[in-house]
């Protein structure tokens, strides 16, 4: 009943409060037009009514333009909903019921002259009803508000049915009494209503269920944008890619592996929050440069950054957008640093190592955590690789494998049969220089 609101219903939250900002006004100009100077009463249940609305949904479109804070918002939108909902039954209270109060005492004989005819105007109000208690978009805040609208229009129905003086007819001349019910009329709108009720009812059951299509759709956008770059993203949603329930396929990806050298000693000589500043800094870097080469973020793993080129599907050079990417990271790195000597910080030097082949690619875990992973033997691999550049003095080392489908300009030494720790197969690395 009180959970936090979603960013669809703070919208609509939003979208209902400008449409009752303007109603409470219409109702004060109203009432000022209806009313001379001295007919005013201020404090009669209509103006304080109106004041109380009025005041309620316009702070809630200040706080909105002016103080926006999506945290408190959701926070205390259940709170806001139920305040909405005894707000506008007040003034609907105070305007349709309580200044035209239907007398039942027999004694009353003059305020009760066309109680029978009064029956009519009874029913007009409820599929209004029924759509502003739609505003309120929750169950229990709809049913509230039917409830509190609803309950006084049944007890005056109830309190002209029951009066002694009150009857059915459907003769046109009994018509002409004041006392006298079309029960034709009645019966009409009995139908109106249940069919205005049965109507929001499939309404309501729509919205909700194109409510939850469209925030699946923006868990799942949020999902990529976590993955996968810009122009690859946009792709994929033009394609209309499921991404969520993908099944695992194989393909030829390209494999990253980075991690800052001497990580661990440096983080022991600063303080938590400056190796925190550090790490967010330098992943944004790598980020940024596998995002502009069409590269997937896979993990980060405390300093190392996991990477891969051609999931969701091959971009047809993988291999070379790797190679590229690793490029662009040494710049950036060296960038970074120069901005680091200058404010006297110490400077990173940091590994890679990218290795190319076959994958199985896709979604695991459950429905409370999943994650879009890559997993085989090149992963392993390739992470072997990045710690391998410690023993081959590099910070960048590739496999024979990926440098034999890329293209470069920069020098190269090539290691034959390097042994993996874990592996039975040894395999060729070759030493990439100058990739600044």
């Amino acid at each position: 009943m009180f959970k936090k609101a979603t960013s669809w219903e703070l919208k609509l939250g939003r979208v209902a409060s400008i449409i009752f900002t303007v109603l409470f006004i219409f109702l004060f100009l109203n009432y000022f037009v209806e009313h001379s100077q001295g007919e005013r009463d201020y404090f009669s249940l209509n103006f304080i009514s109106y004041c109380l609305g009025f005041l309620f949904y316009s702070l809630i479109l200040t706080s909105w333009l002016f103080y926006e804070n999506e945290k408190r918002d959701e926070k205390f939108y259940p709170i806001a909903l139920m305040v909405s909902t005894f707000t506008i039954n007040l003034a609907i209270f105070a305007d349709f019921h309580f200044g035209h109060i239907v007398a039942v005492s027999t004694g009353a004989e003059e305020n009760t002259k066309y109680i029978g005819r009064s029956l009519y105007y009874q029913f007009v109000p409820v599929p209004v009803l029924i759509i502003f208690a739609l505003f309120h978009i929750r169950i229990w805040a709809i049913c509230l508000f039917l409830l509190l609208s609803v309950s006084p229009i049944i007890f005056k129905i109830n309190g002209i049915i029951s009066h002694p003086s009150t009857f059915f007819t459907s003769s046109h001349e009994q018509l002409n009494n004041g006392f006298a019910m079309d029960e034709s009329f009645l019966g009409f709108s009995i139908i109106i209503c249940a069919v205005a009720t049965v109507f929001s009812l499939g309404f309501l059951y729509f919205f909700r269920y194109a409510l939850n299509s469209v925030q699946k759709s923006e868990r799942n956008n949020l999902l990529l944008g976590r993955y996968f770059s810009p122009d690859v993203r946009k792709e994929i949603e033009q394609s209309n890619f499921d991404f969520q329930n993908q099944e695992p396929k194989d393909l030829e990806v390209a494999i990253m592996f980075t991690d800052i050298v001497g990580f661990t000693k440096l983080s022991e000589k600063m303080a938590p929050k400056d190796v925190m500043r550090l790490l967010s800094e330098y992943q944004k870097m790598m980020v940024d440069a596998i995002f502009e080469n069409n590269g997937t973020v896979d993990k980060f793993i405390g300093d190392a950054v996991m990477a891969n080129f051609g999931t969701p599907k091959s971009r047809g050079n993988d291999a070379q957008n790797a190679f590229d990417c690793a490029a662009a990271m040494n710049q950036k790195l060296a960038a970074w640093n120069g901005t680091r000597k200058e404010q006297k910080l110490i400077e990173i030097d940091h590994r890679i190592g990218i290795h190319y082949g076959p994958c199985v690619v896709g979604n695991i875990g459950g429905e409370q955590r999943a994650e879009f992973a890559v997993i085989g033997d090149v992963v392993n691999v390739a992470s072997r690789i990045c710690d391998a550049c410690k023993e081959f003095d590099t910070n960048f080392l590739i496999s024979s494998d990926l440098e034999r489908k890329i293209q470069h300009t920069f020098r190269k030494q090539v290691e034959n049969g390097y042994q993996i720790r874990g592996r039975n197969d040894p395999i060729d690395v070759v030493k990439i220089y100058d990739a600044l």
